[in-house]
């Protein structure tokens, strides 16, 4: 009975060549983040995200610049730490995320402790992140094919 009952995912796909990046099982309330460089200020940018019900929620944003943060518009307060500015305590309904794929910007998803290139070979592609869920046998299934292709 396990194999029907549905386990929450992150579902990577490239919008420009259709085909399934990754699948990552997920916890509800699980964190992951999505990291890449400011294409207008430079510096690092981390988005910060917690899986809730359908769909992805903005948590916090960290910068190693003030400019970046600012850049963006959202509510709260810049707070300053060592060596990075962050905002927290964001609580923003994303659903899923469409981001391009360049070398320039170095999106990198880091999900279950795991750094993964999103540009790596799909320079200028767009790439889906969106949570769904799977039945178990569908999620063991899926996770072998992509698997496979990756061989």
């Amino acid at each position: 009975m396990m194999a029907l009952w549905p386990a929450p995912v992150l579902l990577v796909e490239d919008l420009d060549e259709p085909g399934v990046m990754g699948i990552f099982p997920l916890m509800p309330g699980e964190t992951l983040s999505l990291r890449y460089r400011h294409s207008l200020h430079g510096g690092r940018v981390w988005e910060h995200f917690r899986v809730s019900g359908r769909g992805l929620v903005l948590t916090g944003l960290e910068a190693d610049r003030e400019a970046a943060l600012e850049y963006y518009g959202l509510p709260g307060r810049i707070r300053h730490r060592a060596d990075r500015v962050a905002i927290e305590g964001l609580r923003l309904f994303v659903g899923g995320l469409v981001v391009r794929a360049t070398s320039l910007g170095e999106r990198t998803l880091v999900v279950g402790g795991r750094a993964i290139s999103l540009a790596a070979g799909r320079e200028g592609h767009r790439i889906r992140l969106r949570v769904v869920y799977l039945p178990g046998a569908r999620l063991v299934w899926n996770w072998l094919q992509v698997r496979r292709k990756g061989q």
